[in-house]
Parts: structure tokens; sequence; C-alpha cells
């Protein structure tokens, strides 16, 4: 017969129940032997694992909640709206129409070499590369303002950016590096030898009715360089 080991479990083998007692084996415990005991109870057996074809599918991925692909550089931004205009006005020079924008933006001959805001496609070699900044603002009244000048900082001390000189409806005298003019709609700029007319939103609603306007304009006189 085999009986149960009281302190460890295992199974002990009793050849005759007049043994009174079996050492375990194992731990050692003394068990008494009892006539007429029942058999310790068969181990549980661990089932089988699944066949591969039966084994649980592993669970499809949720979709994660991707953020939205970001847009390109460049179009997140929508061009500023256009607040006036530089229409190209000179005997000498095709008509051309430059749309101005809020903050400073640099005026001067086109130049793949040295580019600026508002490049004007001259032949003229007396307007700079980069020559004079026009800069439009905010009024106060919810408007716009628009101021003329021809300065750069070198070493923190103002210097006149152009070589040849901006001139103002045809005064004399060019800007200084101090100078800051304060522009009206129809105003004549002279850079080199070169004319610009301003028009603003004042008197004209889009590029089209500029160019029209300023094309039915006389040529203001051009200031002599010296």
């Amino acid at each position: 017969m085999e009986i149960a080991c009281r302190k460890c479990g295992a199974v002990l083998s009793v050849a005759s129940t007049a043994i009174p007692i079996v050492k375990c084996t194992n731990c050692g415990y003394p068990n008494p032997v009892i006539a007429g005991a029942q058999p310790p109870p068969a181990r549980p057996q661990m089932p089988a694992p699944p066949a591969p074809s039966q084994q649980m599918a592993a669970p499809s991925p949720q979709p994660s909640m991707s953020q939205p692909p970001r847009p390109a550089a460049g179009r997140t931004q929508a061009t500023a709206p256009e607040l006036g205009w530089l229409v190209v006005h000179d005997e000498n020079a095709d008509q051309q129409t430059h749309p101005l924008r809020i903050g400073k933006q640099v005026i001067g001959r086109k130049s793949v070499s040295r580019p600026c805001d508002i490049m004007i496609d001259t032949d003229d070699p007396y307007m700079g590369r980069n020559h004079c900044i026009l800069e439009v603002k905010p009024s106060r009244t919810g408007s716009y303002e628009f101021f003329l000048s021809d300065v750069k900082m070198t070493n923190g001390i103002p210097e006149q950016m152009s070589t040849n000189g901006t001139f103002v409806n045809s005064q004399p005298a060019p800007l200084r590096p101090k100078d800051m003019v304060y522009l009206k709609d129809g105003d004549t700029i002279q850079m080199g030898k070169t004319k610009v007319v301003i028009k603003t939103l004042i008197t004209v609603a889009s590029a089209q009715d500029a160019s029209r306007i300023v094309q039915d304009m006389d040529y203001a006189p051009t200031v002599i360089i010296k």
C-alpha cells in the first residue's frame, strides 16, 4: 500500500500494515500507518499546451491616435496682406508694380548675388542692390503709415546705405543717415536715377488700380546726381 507523508506529501510505499510507523525518505517525518487507509490522491497533471494551430492568436494592434501630418514649411503662414504698392514710373525703365507689406522692406536693383525684399528690374548703375528701406507701420487710427530711410548700421554707427543717394519728390538734397521721411500716397522716390511712386489703400484697392493711375501721371523731374 501507499501513504502520503503528512509533512511534505511525498508518496511512501508500505510493505505491510503491521509496520506502525514509516519514516519519510524525503523529509524524515515519522508517519503512522493506519490499516485500510486510502491511497493518496493522484496529483493533478498540467494540461498539455495546445497545438500551434490552436494557440491563441496575438491580438491585432489597435489603431494609434497619431498626430496629423504637419504642413510643409512655408504653408503655415499665409501671405501678408498688401497695404500699398511701389510703381516704377520712369522714362528709362519698364513699369513694374511691387507690393508693400507690414514691416521693413529693403529696396534695390535686381540682383542674384545680393537679393533684397523689393528688387527693381533696371539697368540703372546708380541704384544700389540694397539701396534704401521702406517700413510700413500700423497707425493709431487703424490705418498704416509709410516711412523711408537710407541708413545702415555699421558697428553701431548709422551710415548711408546707398552710394548715390535717395531723393523724395525731386528735392535736390538726398536723405541723410539720420533721416526718416513720412511718405504720403502719390509721393515719388528716386533711387539712383530711377523713380517710383507709392500708392496706398487710401486711394486704390489693388495693384492693377495703382498701376493704371500711376501710368496716367506725369513723370516727376529727375534729380541730377553730382
